[in-house]
């Protein structure tokens, strides 16, 4: 399995899936034509995508999900409230894939898992071909044991680590919304990604990408750093971040 995330964070978010027999994308957060060109970033040819796989119905997940999956005559699997709170973009399209538990899609497996968010329901991913697992485990505002259990389980992993708490709190934000980052159902800090991390580490993890990182509210180098101190840093070659103006590289498991 090979994977790279084409855009993460607050103006848009998706990631690119490869297994022996499929190419996947989990959400479409920018317009069709952003998606074709980073895929072509990558020569990939976006009419070589089998399915789309959606985490939540927030904006920055699903803008663009409608147009590319038309344009690609693809199918859309998602919980079925997700599905239903973003009819108005999917109409009139005919491959909807409501799931209710784990799925298969060619040779992968997907298990989603409940995560803590201000978009009901939110859920993140473990993308399995036959012993690899990838994680995808964004947009929380506390970590659960379910989440626990679940990425605990992989090989790699997409982590959000969202903001520093001295820069939300001291930055330009309203305290509404400093108050929904910060919260339960919000996003986690880099304090909170390292915590996690710390605690779930184990030898078959081999990689970890830092993602949703807060453009007002956070640096590469504050996240990478911060979430090195908890973790040891012996960890610093298998941690890497991405940035929202970024595709990230090819990795592979």
């Amino acid at each position: 399995m090979k994977f790279f995330i084409l855009a993460s964070g607050s103006r848009g978010n998706s990631l690119f899936v490869e297994s022996h027999h499929g190419r996947f994308l989990i959400d479409v957060g920018l317009s069709a034509r952003q998606i074709e060109l980073r895929l072509h970033s990558k020569e990939i040819d976006p009419a070589s995508i089998d399915a789309i796989i959606l985490t939540h119905a927030h904006r920055d997940h699903v803008a663009g999900v409608g147009v590319f999956a038309n344009r690609h005559k693809l199918p859309i699997y998602g919980h079925p409230e997700t599905l239903d709170n973003i009819s108005y973009l999917l109409k009139p399209h005919p491959k909807i894939k409501p799931w209710t538990g784990e799925f298969a899609i060619k040779d992968v497996r997907f298990t989603p898992f409940r995560v803590s968010h201000d978009c009901h329901p939110t859920h993140g991913y473990l993308v399995q071909e036959n012993n690899s697992v990838l994680g995808v485990c964004t947009d929380l505002g506390v970590v659960t044991n379910e989440v626990k259990q679940h990425i605990r389980q992989a090989h790699a992993l997409l982590l959000e680590s969202n903001h520093d708490p001295n820069l939300l709190m001291n930055g330009p934000y309203p305290w509404h919304l400093k108050e929904r980052v910060s919260g339960r159902l919000g996003h986690l800090s880099n304090h909170n990604a390292g915590e996690l991390l710390k605690e779930i580490f184990s030898p078959h993890l081999g990689r970890v990408v830092l993602g949703h990182l807060s453009q007002e509210n956070n640096t590469a180098a504050l996240a990478y750093q911060t979430v090195l101190e908890y973790v040891g840093a012996d960890k610093e070659s298998i941690i890497d971040v991405v940035e929202q103006k970024n595709v990230s590289e090819m990795y592979y498991l």
